[in-house]
């Protein structure tokens, strides 16, 4: 089955999905739907329809839905559980008051997630909505509250801890040898306490050394927020040990030089790297594209090339030390999200480029649309889902889709690069509401930060004009921006 005749049927999905959710169809069209449904899960691999089996599961599998969506996050670890009473789940939550997140389901709201945003504190609880979303949500409190490890950091952490119990026990069992006999409950009560003592300070001790790496690091990783400096900072969190190499790197199998990207033939380009972690990453170079590196770096980790159509494809912003876009990154072929965002950040530190947000995207959402920047960047905003992003993030859109005259003339206030343009869409034409000082600092770039309204949402040329008016000269883009959306909201 071919690309195209796969797009077909997850169009027909999402039709058949939209209709399960609209509730309105009588008991024989529910059940040829879910029919129909189910043979086309059986024409093609699980992981091509990943996104579609989730929505579908919800309907008619919703706790165990729920539990392979959390399964697949990067903090399974603190994951309480899948309720429908909010009581039940509040007992669950806060038998850990420390930290952890769990999942509301009602039937006809959706999906809720429950989040500790620190030590005994109460959760923060997102609006109803789908899985997605509501995970989306809970990344964005990760990224101001800081309240979660991820699995890989708490695995750490245990072990430690486990080889302190040891090590108090033998400690302990010396002592009573030679002094008194000790209890067996008593001896475990002491060991635990040690264990616990000496983890906290284990913690200290990694945040202090994660602290001082930032410190000394390159511009280029001190403009990424802790959550990615941390995937390389310090050995002790890290997949591989750089002492023994040879004992934890995977066996690098044999890959083909071509790989079929479509209808395109890509070549495989070893990245030569000392680093160990790098040793399995290719850049792929279409030779029938010899424009297309101007928009998109293209990388394949080719540990399971046979599956890599089968895992997703992390999309990132690249930016510069001062914060302008450099083009896309598109990784193929990562094992999981972790994996992806620490490539990403190797590939990028010899150039001393940042990335501003990473993305997941499956291939048949991104098969027809890699080769135009236009149809790229439509796919990285309509099409993929968020796992990563700067703290202050806002996305970047490519020049060539604006529409530079500006309609209103007013005064702005001084721009710098991070200042974004507002933007107003209308009739297929996206133009300059606020942005005239932003554009002038370069004209070369090929992307800036905006911010985007939309005409179908009720928006004129008459209402900006009035909130305008009523704004004190020079106008900044932010001020500008929130009055128009406090405007609509009211």
């Amino acid at each position: 089955m071919n690309v195209l005749e796969k797009a077909k049927l997850i169009k027909e999905l999402n039709q058949l999905l939209d209709g399960l959710e609209q509730r309105s169809l009588s008991f024989f069209e529910i059940a040829r739907s879910k029919a129909r449904v189910k043979e086309i899960f059986a024409l093609c691999d699980e992981p091509i329809f990943k996104k579609q089996i989730l929505k579908f599961k919800s309907h008619i599998q919703p706790e165990k839905a729920a539990k392979d969506f959390a399964a697949q996050t990067l903090f399974q670890l603190s994951f309480r559980g899948v309720f429908q009473q909010d009581s039940a789940l509040e007992k669950a939550l806060y038998l850990h008051p420390d930290f952890g997140w769990a999942i509301l389901y009602d039937p006809h709201q959706g999906w809720q997630i429950w989040l500790i945003p620190a030590a005994n504190r109460t959760a923060l609880i997102s609006e109803w909505g789908n899985l997605d979303d509501t995970y989306h949500w809970m990344l964005e409190q990760q990224q101001s509250y800081r309240c979660l490890k991820t699995d890989h950091e708490l695995k750490q952490i245990q072990s430690f801890v486990a080889q302190q119990i040891a090590k108090a026990l033998t400690e302990t069992e010396t002592e009573t040898e030679t002094n008194l006999t000790v209890s067996t409950d008593e001896l475990q009560i002491i060991a635990l306490n040690k264990a616990s003592n000496s983890s906290e300070l284990f913690i200290a001790e990694v945040d202090a050394k994660q602290d001082q790496t930032a410190a000394d690091a390159s511009m280029q990783q001190s403009q990424q927020p802790a959550f990615v400096a941390e995937l390389i900072a310090d050995s002790s969190l890290t997949e591989m040990d750089t002492k023994n190499p040879a004992d934890h790197s995977p066996a690098i199998k044999d890959v083909p030089e071509t790989l079929k990207l479509n209808q395109y033939v890509a070549h495989l380009h070893l990245l030569h790297s000392e680093d160990t972690s790098l040793q399995q990453l290719y850049s792929l170079d279409i030779s029938d594209l010899p424009e297309l590196y101007q928009h998109v770096d293209l990388l394949l980790y080719g540990a399971d090339i046979e599956n890599w159509q089968q895992r997703p494809i992390y999309l990132a912003e690249q930016i510069s030390q001062q914060g302008h876009f450099i083009k896309y990154l598109a990784l193929l072929g990562a094992e999981d999200q972790m994996q992806a965002i620490r490539l990403m950040q190797l590939f990028n530190a010899p150039s001393q480029h940042a990335m501003a947000a990473i993305k997941q995207i499956f291939w048949v959402d991104l098969a027809d649309r890699f080769t135009d920047i236009e149809s790229l960047f439509e796919a990285y905003i309509h099409k993929a889902v968020c796992i990563w992003n700067d703290e202050n993030y806002i996305p970047f859109i490519p020049a060539q889709l604006l529409q530079t005259q500006k309609i209103i003339q007013f005064e702005e206030s001084a721009a710098n690069i991070h200042t974004p343009l507002l933007l107003l869409k209308e009739r297929q034409k996206i133009r300059i509401i606020h942005g005239q000082k932003r554009l002038a600092l370069s004209q070369t770039e090929s992307a800036y930060p905006y911010f985007l309204l939309e005409r179908h949402h009720g928006i004129s040329w008459q209402m900006i004009q009035m909130i305008i008016a009523q704004l004190k000269p020079p106008i900044d883009c932010r001020e500008l921006y929130k009055e128009i959306q406090k405007h609509i909201s009211d």
